[in-house]
């Protein structure tokens, strides 16, 4: 065990292999579960930081992520408990060789964990940061690495005029990652950590929460690193769509008939495990449109003018890419013209028709958006494209799958995999670790030279560049919106109504 003593409190943690962990720190208090987050300025009592803090409610997502998308499981950690009210806490892994009585700063990475903003939770084991940080070490640049629960589903995204006009602003989950990073500001020099060099990364709908928190006029973070997910793939839910979450949700908690207050008291004071039961699944509870937190949606559209959300102001670098194969209809003229350039026709079979359906799904909810992101960024920029192929028995074996970078760059998986996939996992690694460290991880992503780096797919890692994307990507929804065939914000479009059933 070790005991760290500072200015606002003394934490007791836990010594793993080369590194320090200091687990479930509550970052923030909640009047209720609905409530603002009100961040944690100081700690009466020594915090037994030696275990996992509670997780948010929602749907548990370690079992669901490892056999249906990695397709491999290493370890069958106990859930933490949920809470409404207590779930808003991280994980701090510090290097043990290093230590935070240290006068070196060091830099810090915030991971923010996916899983659609409905699950998820900072204790999945295939996240766990330690080898990370041990190898940041070795590499002779250490790293400290802090990892978030935030509000999910319910708690963390409903919205109603009703709830607002009772004081509850909505967009809880976004609200908590900010609070998030404001302790971290705050708090991390304690630790051994440099508050103003700050790397934010996620992965997924994490991914999509480091670019969003890019809104803020409040600097957050130095540098941000975007994983398999932009605000075009998990866009924002406008006010009329949140409202008719809400009812969604009132009626699947018999509250049709009951008055505002009650309907209130109820969201306030129910229970985790019912709320998850009763929360229909597919009721769209995402972060909405509030003109404030978020006040608008990114699009194809938008991004040809560039990117001038405040964040391209406080945030320095961005890294930004995508799996090769990350996915897991449309008006007739553009269907028709889609359907031909992706060779979906009644004549193939079932299962070509759908790696190319991925294929399609993958280019206009990740590849796009990626890129037109990258070149929409006004400062300095590196773009990857992540391609070594799942390595275990499954539906999705041998292809670049989303949420494979995440767990290639944690190294968590090394032992369930042979030479090439670890050396693969070490060299992104390798340019995460530089990246945070402020250190150039590959040439730079820009108009004159659009380089790429490639991780896996028959080599640990190349360049691409001479022709950006048409290198080691589809060009097709390219050339088909070039050729005024296709609108990419109509396709996108189309694609979520496709997925809600329309």
């Amino acid at each position: 065990m070790s005991i760290l003593s500072t200015s606002f409190g003394s934490f007791k943690g836990k010594h793993a292999d080369g590194v320090i962990q200091y687990l479930g720190i509550p970052y923030a208090t909640l009047k209720d579960q609905l409530s603002c987050p009100e961040i944690v300025d100081a700690y009466e009592e020594l915090v037994n930081a030696t275990d996992y803090g509670p997780r948010a409610p929602a749907l548990d997502a370690s079992i669901f992520e490892q056999q249906f998308l990695i397709q491999a499981v290493i370890d069958v950690t106990p859930s933490p408990r949920m809470s409404g009210t207590e779930c808003l806490n991280l994980n701090i892994t510090v290097p043990s060789s290093i230590g935070p009585a240290k006068t070196r700063k060091l830099p810090v990475m915030v991971f923010i964990h996916g899983g659609g903003y409905m699950m998820g939770s900072n204790y999945a084991p295939y996240f766990d940061p330690s080898r990370l940080v041990a190898l940041s070490v070795e590499l002779g640049t250490p790293v400290i690495v802090v990892s978030i629960n935030y509000r999910l589903a319910v708690l963390g995204n409903i919205t109603s005029s009703e709830l607002r006009s009772a004081g509850y602003p909505g967009n809880n989950a976004l609200r908590d990652q900010k609070c998030a990073f404001q302790w971290v500001k705050s708090h991390i020099e304690a630790f051994g950590g440099d508050a103003e060099n700050v790397t934010a990364f996620g992965v997924s709908a994490g991914s999509v929460a480091v670019l969003t928190q890019l809104f803020s006029t409040e600097p957050l973070f130095k540098r941000a690193i975007a994983m398999s997910g932009t605000p075009m793939m998990l866009k924002p839910l406008s006010a009329s769509t949140a409202e008719a979450t809400y009812q969604c949700i009132i009626r699947a908690l018999g509250l049709q008939t009951a008055t505002v207050a009650q309907r209130i008291q109820r969201l306030l004071t129910i229970l985790p495990e019912e709320l998850v039961e009763k929360t229909p699944m597919t009721a769209k509870v995402a972060p909405f449109l509030d003109g404030d937190i978020l006040p608008e949606a990114i699009t194809f559209e938008k991004l040809t003018g560039g990117i001038d959300s405040p964040g391209t102001i406080w945030c320095e670098e961005l890294m930004i890419g995508d799996c090769q194969h990350d996915v897991r209809l449309l008006g007739a003229d553009s269907a028709t013209a889609v359907l031909e350039a992706y060779g979906i026709t009644s004549s193939i079979s079932d299962d070509v028709a759908l790696q190319r359906a991925i294929d399609l799904a993958t280019d206009i909810l990740y590849t796009a958006p990626t890129r037109d992101y990258a070149c929409a960024w006004p400062g300095k920029k590196y773009v990857y494209h992540f391609n070594e192929g799942n390595p275990w028995e499954g539906q999705f074996k041998g292809m670049a799958t989303h949420m494979l970078d995440a767990a290639f760059l944690f190294q968590n998986y090394d032992e369930k995999m042979g030479v090439p996939g670890r050396d693969v996992a070490r060299a992104l690694a390798k340019g995460f670790i530089a990246f945070a460290n402020g250190n150039m991880p590959w040439h730079q992503f820009n108009g004159v030279t659009p380089n790429v780096k490639v991780f896996g797919g028959g080599e640990v890692e190349r360049t691409v560049g001479r022709t950006g994307w048409d290198d080691d990507r589809r060009n097709t929804l390219f050339r088909l919106a070039e050729e005024g065939k296709v609108n990419l914000d109509r396709l996108s479009a189309a694609w979520d109504d496709f997925l809600a059933g329309k």
